[in-house]
C-alpha cells in the first residue's frame, strides 16, 4: 500500500488552508459588491419619519415663528409661547418629519451634528444618462453651518460622497466649500431676508438652535 510522503503532506494543508481563505476573501468581496451597488446605486427609499399630534403640534408653532422672521412687515407679533419666543429648537426627527410632510420623505433624510448637516438623498438617474442610467444614486451631502465672526450665517458645502466614497469636486462644479448663502442671497430677496433676521445659529448633537432678530 502506498503512503503519501511526509513532505508532501506538510505544504498541502497549508495550501489548502489559504485556497480557503483566498475563496472566501473573494466570496465576501462579491457579496459586499452586491450589497454595496444595491443599496447605493440602486437605492430603495428612505423610511418617512412621522410625529405624533403633539410632536406636530409643537413643530408647527416653531415653524410659524420662522415664517414670521420672514416677513419683511406684519400687522402683529406671533403669538406668546413659553419662554423665549425668538428662540427656536428644532430637532431632527422634527425636520425629518417636515420633509415627510411635504412628499420627500422617501428621498431625503437629515443628520444633524456639532456645526454639521449631513442630507442623504436618492438621486434618480434619467434613463438616457451617460452613466447610472436608469439607476438611483444613494448620495450624501455634508454641510458645515454657524456664524461667523461678523454675525452672518455662513453655510458651507463640506463634502459630496456616493455610498462612503468622495466624490471629486472638479465634477461637482467646484462647490465643495462655497457659501451657499452668500452666492445666492444675491438673487434671492427672501433668503437674503430670513439670513438677517437669523441672531444666533448652533448646530448639536440631534438639534438646531435658532435665535431670531428683533
Amino acid at each position: 500500500m502506498n503512503e503519501t510522503p511526509p513532505s508532501v503532506t506538510s505544504w498541502k494543508k497549508p495550501v489548502l488552508i489559504f485556497t480557503g481563505i483566498v475563496l472566501s476573501c473573494c466570496l465576501l468581496t462579491a457579496v459586499g459588491t452586491v450589497w454595496w451597488v444595491k443599496h447605493n446605486i440602486y437605492a430603495s427609499p428612505l423610511h418617512p419619519v412621522q410625529l405624533s399630534q403633539s410632536e406636530k403640534t409643537a413643530l408647527d408653532a416653531k415653524l410659524a415663528k420662522l415664517e414670521y422672521s420672514e416677513e419683511v412687515v406684519a400687522p402683529e407679533a406671533p403669538a406668546k409661547t413659553d419662554g423665549d419666543p425668538r428662540t427656536i429648537s428644532i430637532s431632527s426627527k422634527e425636520i425629518n418629519a417636515f420633509l415627510a410632510q411635504q412628499g420627500i420623505g422617501e428621498q431625503v433624510k437629515l443628520e444633524v451634528t456639532r456645526n454639521r448637516i449631513a442630507a442623504n438623498f436618492l438621486l434618480p438617474i434619467d434613463k438616457d444618462a451617460p452613466l447610472f442610467a436608469g439607476t438611483t444614486l444613494r448620495i450624501r451631502l455634508a454641510l458645515n453651518a454657524l456664524m461667523n465672526e461678523n454675525g452672518k450665517l455662513v453655510v458651507k458645502v463640506d463634502d459630496v460622497s456616493l455610498g462612503g466614497i468622495p466624490l471629486p469636486n472638479a465634477w461637482l462644479g467646484d462647490i465643495k466649500g462655497l457659501d451657499l448663502i452668500t452666492s445666492n442671497i444675491g438673487d434671492d430677496p427672501a433668503l437674503e431676508r430670513f439670513a438677517a433676521g437669523i441672531k444666533e445659529f448652533r448646530l448639536e448633537n440631534g438639534q438646531v438652535h435658532i435665535v431670531l432678530n428683533e
